[in-house]
């Protein structure tokens, strides 16, 4: 009897010391890793932005999140990476609306050329009307839109003269983004457009396969293709929101914290995207002008004479974009446009 209750003392101080020991050591919790894949360069509002973001999932995470953010195109160009995302090879996922526009034809309606007249109408329509029908239509593909980002108003960068004018299109070998309402809106201006992805378009320029492309001012500048200019024309002839989107078949398998972490808020998210482009804009000007660019602002009666022409698409593409998304997008920018406060 006393062998047995010395044997089961025994048991219970080994327990003890077991207990007290490792007892209050946390269990090994899983980390969850995120591939973040984009073209932006470093140094840019994006790649800061996305800097703060993974700062913050991170925090939030305690531990629990790993950001993994690759930029410059380390994974590869826009739709390559889109497609890996959509695969599930990477995670999360940002850049242009025009590239994510090849796998969801319906986001091509935010590119309409001349669309939009100013910022304030970009932001009402992507905050309040827009987010919650594109956030259902990118689910459908496996995506899930975390927030709207910017890459801006596109303008015109073309070698030897500046556009002013559709007539100084006319033939004129233009890059263009490799989605068919790009690839439209330079036919309707009278170009010839050359669809070429973004890792090739400064060779092209180099060699003449192209005289010229669009694209936002910050862009233009962050990959150096202002390099193989002379010309930069403000025409804004088009509104380029950017966008970050995760895989939804990874998003969805995490736990509901770690996702709530993830998504953040969009409209917060959004906000210093669109912030930090904006205030560096005049900024990126003047590095234009002073490596040799020579920059020209167009006149309202030259901006409408190229808006005549654009919205001469705008009908080919109801269909494709959705005719509901499409009368409602015009019907809010209406709607918009007659309160006083707006005029």
């Amino acid at each position: 009897m006393n062998f047995l209750n010395r044997k089961f003392s025994t048991f219970f101080i080994i327990v003890f010391l077991i207990l007290t020991v490792y007892g209050n050591k946390p269990l090994a919790q899983e980390v969850y890793e995120i591939r973040f894949a984009t073209i932006a360069p470093d140094g840019t509002p994006w790649s800061d932005q996305l800097k703060e973001m993974k700062k913050r999932v991170e925090k939030e995470g305690k531990g629990r999140i790993k950001l993994v953010i690759y930029t410059s195109g380390q994974l590869g160009g826009e739709l390559e990476t889109l497609r890996s995302l959509q695969r599930g090879r990477i995670q999360a996922w940002g850049g242009s609306v025009g590239a994510v526009s090849a796998l969801i034809p319906e986001l091509q309606l935010l590119e309409l050329p001349y669309l939009f007249l100013n910022e304030k109408e970009t932001d009402y329509i992507l905050d309040d009307v827009v987010f919650q029908p594109f956030s259902d239509i990118l689910a459908k593909k496996d995506f899930v839109l975390h927030s709207w980002n910017e890459n801006g108003w596109r303008h015109f960068a073309t070698k030897k003269k500046p556009v002013f004018n559709p007539s100084d299109l006319k033939g004129m070998k233009i890059r263009s983004q490799e989605s068919p309402i790009h690839i439209e809106m330079w036919k309707a201006f009278g170009a010839s457009p050359v669809p070429i992805s973004i890792p090739e378009v400064m060779s092209a320029l180099q060699t003449g396969l192209v005289e010229g492309f669009d694209n936002s001012t910050l862009f233009t500048s962050a990959t150096g293709w202002y390099q193989g200019i002379d010309h930069f024309v403000q025409s804004a002839h088009m509104y380029q929101p950017g966008i970050i989107i995760y895989n939804k078949k990874f998003l969805d398998s995490l736990p509901k914290d770690i996702q709530k972490i993830l998504l953040g808020d969009p409209k917060t998210e959004a906000r210093i995207g669109r912030t930090g482009v904006r205030e560096i804009e005049p900024e990126i000007i003047k590095i234009l002008e002073k490596d040799g660019v020579k920059v020209h602002k167009m006149s309202t009666a030259q901006k409408a004479e190229f808006a005549k022409l654009a919205k001469t698409i705008h009908p080919k593409f109801r269909n494709v974009v959705g005719a509901a998304l499409f009368d409602k997008v015009q019907n809010a920018l209406r709607d918009f446009r007659n309160k006083p406060e707006n005029k």
